[in-house]
């Protein structure tokens, strides 16, 4: 079952469990593709366990136990402490959409940049993907020094979880479960803006309309999409919804009032008036600089280029010096150059693809697609051919950030979906008072 499921990869939200998403996907599997289905039993998706030994039958499904380390009492004790989604929204620490927006942002708004203190890390735990979960148990264990807010389906679908993550040694006193509806796994595009008010240094997050990557995946998968525009994880802060169509892919921030977003923001937006001045305003920026998408990326997700303090930033240069990729980023390495900042170049592997069972292209060579945390960083690693360019890459973070514990991560499986760890978590600033 293991080698089933590590070589026979699902590029789908299989863990947002929108039955109609599993059986177009099935209905469309030809020949040995079809072979993939045996680890993803789809009674589970139309029928959750009802008791401890129901959800041990489900880990014995999906393959992820095969040692037998979860008891049925584990998954019980965990059933037993795990409230209910109804209850943390009564508690105030999740929001899940007003019945109306907000006109106007808070003044003098600061989104917190990665590197300074954080309360924990957002992850969607991807139930229904055994061949990640693996992955996300390494990326919990790597943010553990902090909160871990993990979210999970309620009832025993969330206590298994919670009970195999145990029985795997990792330390659920540094987990806190968030279990209710869950979309797709990719946490930092959905999530909202954090920051603080400059003036009162009042903690507040400025919760945008998820535009949700492309149209054809807002009609196709319109029940995820509604969870993850509708939920928010706003416990000590107070929030303003804005109409305004926004994807956490395609923006980052120096932290310092700089704002760098995809001309995708653009096309999202095409209805609203004054968007230019009404984004500085959301956003709290000084200034907004607006670039063209990666050639060939609809989606128009920032990927291969972050800023890891106010004055550096880090960017994949192609391999390839006859991609168009390649003139693109030149031309950003010497627009971001100008504008003041230390560009340090990282690979970018043109043409690290696989082919997935449906003919699907896996992307892979992320490595700029990192998760800095307290004092660690979590950095993607593929593996078979690009295991010199994984060296490397540590290497490189290892120079620039030598504070931070550099943490490699298996990220081969996760690219599957074209992201990596800075996309599927997003960090929770820390409250305090400027």
């Amino acid at each position: 079952m293991q080698d089933v499921i590590r070589r026979n990869f699902i590029p789908m939200p299989f863990w947002a469990m929108d039955p109609a998403i599993w059986q177009a996907f099935a209905r469309a599997l030809r020949g040995e593709a079809r072979a993939v289905l045996s680890c993803y039993p789809f009674k589970w998706a139309f029928a959750h366990p009802h008791s401890a030994q129901g959800a041990l039958e489900f880990l014995q499904d999906i393959g992820v136990d095969d040692e037998g380390r979860v008891s049925a009492a584990g998954v019980q004790e965990q059933f037993a402490t795990l409230p209910t989604f109804e209850s943390l929204l009564r508690q105030g620490c999740v929001d899940w959409e007003k019945a109306e927006v907000d006109d106007t942002p808070v003044d003098g708004f600061r989104m917190i940049p990665e590197w300074e203190p954080m309360a924990g890390t957002l992850i969607n735990w991807p139930t229904f993907y055994p061949p990640l979960w693996e992955t996300f148990r390494h990326m919990v264990e790597a943010v553990s020094h902090a909160t871990v807010f993990l979210r999970v389906p309620e009832g025993y679908l969330g206590a298994v979880v919670l009970a195999w993550l145990g029985a795997q040694g990792v330390n659920l006193a540094a987990v806190r479960a968030v279990p209710g509806p869950v979309g797709d796994i990719w946490a930092r595009d959905y999530s909202p803006l954090y920051g603080v008010n400059g003036y009162t240094g009042e903690p507040v997050i400025h919760k945008l309309s998820f535009a949700a990557f492309h149209p054809d995946y807002r009609t196709h998968f319109k029940s995820i999409v509604d969870i993850d525009d509708r939920f928010a994880w706003t416990e000590g802060y107070k929030v303003y919804r804005s109409n305004i169509m926004y994807d956490g892919g395609y923006v980052v921030t120096d932290g310092a009032g700089t704002y760098i977003m995809t001309r995708r923001v653009l096309w999202d937006n095409m209805h609203v008036p004054n968007l230019y001045a009404r984004l500085e305003a959301w956003l709290g920026a000084d200034r907004l600089i607006i670039v063209d998408e990666e050639p060939g990326d609809a989606l128009g997700h920032i990927g291969y280029f972050k800023f890891i303090s106010p004055q550096k930033m880090l960017m994949g240069m192609p391999d390839d010096e006859n991609s168009p990729r390649y003139g693109y980023y030149v031309k950003l390495q010497k627009l971001f150059a100008d504008c003041g900042y230390e560009v340090v170049t990282l690979p970018y592997v043109i043409g690290a693809y696989r082919d997935l069972p449906d003919g699907t292209p896996s992307v892979r060579g992320m490595y700029v697609n990192s998760l800095m945390m307290n004092g660690r960083i979590l950095v993607c690693q593929y593996g078979d051919d690009l295991k010199e360019y994984d060296a490397q890459t540590v290497e490189i973070y290892r120079r620039e950030l030598p504070d931070y514990d550099v943490i490699p991560i298996d990220c081969s499986i996760t690219a599957n979906g074209g992201g990596g760890i800075n996309c599927t978590t997003h960090e929770i600033p820390a409250i305090t008072k400027e």
